[in-house]
């Protein structure tokens, strides 16, 4: 009878388990380490975890229930399972001392006149171990690419969690003060609801994950007198109580589904350094901002790719969508981190954009449907601009009324707003939505550093390019998103902070 993913994955667990238990009372002749083989264990942990390998194929949560239309992946996984568990248990044989390892000569193709290099068995087993595993991760990740879906939707369609989003709402007025007073408390209601989302997605993410994993991901074992602890998933801690209240995590998730068809075999045969989001061309955040209060002003961080790592290997499993990626540099990471949490959010009243995952994607929808100046196409020489008390558009409109009124039969006056239509070329810098005297910082740190974008200074107005102004708020989006991260997070010292950077 064949044996299922879960069973498959538990024998080789074992398998690996046993050799690490081995290794550490004998070094198996210096060929591998204890914590070579540790490493592939926490990899193949991590690995089954992240899928739901361990969950029975009647659960909607295996991989046969995902992969019940896609017989080849199936079997793909199977074969690599199989493959596993062949390479691990000549290994154990190895190491245990049941019989002798192979050693075979390779000859260097670099340097040929150093003469031949001798490979022992239980490097090659090892190396075979560790590409298995790899191909794994390479399918899960087709898996995913496959069935595109968002959970942060999922998550907000749930109607298990009851955050109190006044606790957050409260936060953002005390961050900012601007935000607090009585014309702005829309905007700080909108910011203080998108942290209440993400706590709601978080929650969502944890529990799904929890679900995957099956059994503990933390695994106590004693063989030959040795304890060891692997601790490969950077959980989130307990979720704030005090302020947020929660039904118990007992929802049922749901492992997506992938259809015939949509992964092929050529596809699981190429090897892929890194995920497609690796090759992004714009990071989220930039690199200084003409406001230095800050970039030091984020409390909380994000933990750098290198204390996320397992060993020396690349791929990691994101504390916060629970995905295993790879990713290129911490720029990318950070990215992506700020991309789960959709920390950008439109900050103009009467309008129910979503929220947005992109820095670009966020500010490309201001630019075009808020931060617009009118020309007239009839006068040429008269601008309208956004004020204080009223939109360009509405100055525009008034004047077309006074002006040109036979623009306004039909649809002249919607096509006429269309052709007059045009992105500002400066920000007023008083014009931030969160923060005070924004101004007065751009011109201080403007004199300080020359190599900053100068400021436009016209009639005692300070006015910046569009993409400084995106910086500088994107900087405070970006810094409560994160406040949606519980306090106390296992994520480890040594982070980076999150001022902006792009």
């Amino acid at each position: 009878m064949a044996h299922s993913v879960a069973e498959r994955c538990r024998t080789c667990i074992s398998t690996l388990r046993l050799i690490v238990s081995m290794l550490t009372t004998t070094e198996s002749l210096g060929r591998i380490s204890c914590a070579q083989a540790t490493e592939q264990l926490e990899r193949l942990s991590l690995w089954t975890g992240n899928i739901g390998a361990l969950h029975p194929p009647t659960s909607s949560l295996s991989v046969e229930a995902r992969l019940r239309e896609a017989d080849d992946v199936r079997h793909h996984v199977s074969e690599l399972l199989d493959d596993l568990s062949d390479a691990s248990a000549a290994l154990y044989e190895i190491v245990s001392g049941q019989r002798d390892g192979e050693t075979e000569a390779q000859t260097d193709d670099v340097s040929v006149d150093e003469g031949d290099v001798e490979v022992s068995e239980e490097i090659e087993l090892l190396q075979e171990i560790d590409a298995c595993i790899t191909r794994l991760f390479r399918v899960s990740s087709l898996i995913r690419q496959a069935t595109p879906s968002s959970p942060f939707d999922k998550a907000l369609s749930r109607n298990r969690y009851r955050f109190n989003d006044q606790f957050d709402i409260a936060h953002v007025g005390e961050k900012f003060p601007k935000l607090a007073r009585e014309d702005n408390h829309w905007l700080q209601t909108r910011l203080g609801r998108a942290i209440t989302q993400r706590r709601h997605y978080l929650s969502y993410t944890q529990d799904h994950r929890d679900k995957l994993e099956g059994d503990p991901a933390r695994e106590r074992y004693s063989e030959a007198g040795v304890t060891q602890s692997i601790e490969w998933k950077q959980k989130l801690p307990t979720r704030l109580l005090a302020e947020t209240t929660s039904q118990p995590s007992t929802y049922h998730t749901k492992a997506s589904t992938l259809g015939p068809g949509q992964i092929t075999r050529s596809m699981l045969s190429t090897e892929a350094d890194s995920d497609p989001e690796d090759d992004a061309r714009s990071y989220t955040t930039i690199a200084r901002s003409l406001d230095g209060a800050l970039e030091s002003a984020v409390t909380v961080k994000i933990p750098k790719l290198e204390d996320l790592q397992i060993g020396s290997n690349k791929d990691i499993e994101c504390p916060f969508c629970f995905r295993v990626k790879r990713f290129k540099n911490n720029k990318v990471w950070r990215r992506h981190v700020f991309e789960d949490l959709r920390s950008y959010v439109c900050t103009f009243s009467e309008c129910d954009a979503p929220l947005f995952g992109n820095i670009n994607d966020w500010f490309s929808h201001e630019m075009k449907h808020h931060r617009v100046d009118f020309k007239c196409s009839v006068c040429q020489d008269r601008s309208f601009s956004n004020g204080t008390n009223s939109s360009g558009r509405d100055k525009y409109i008034t004047h077309i009324q006074r002006r040109h009124p036979q623009f306004l039969e039909a649809d002249g006056l919607e096509l006429l707003l269309q052709s007059s239509q045009r992105p500002v070329e400066h920000i007023l810098a008083r014009a931030c939505p969160l923060c005070f005297g924004w101004e007065n910082r751009v011109i201080e740190r403007a004199q300080a550093d020359g190599s900053l974008s100068k400021p436009h200074i016209e009639e005692d107005e300070v006015s910046v390019l569009p993409h400084v102004f995106k910086r500088h708020v994107a900087a405070h989006l970006e810094e409560l998103a994160l406040f949606a991260i519980p306090v106390g997070s296992a994520l480890g010292d040594n982070v980076d902070s999150n001022a902006a950077i792009e």
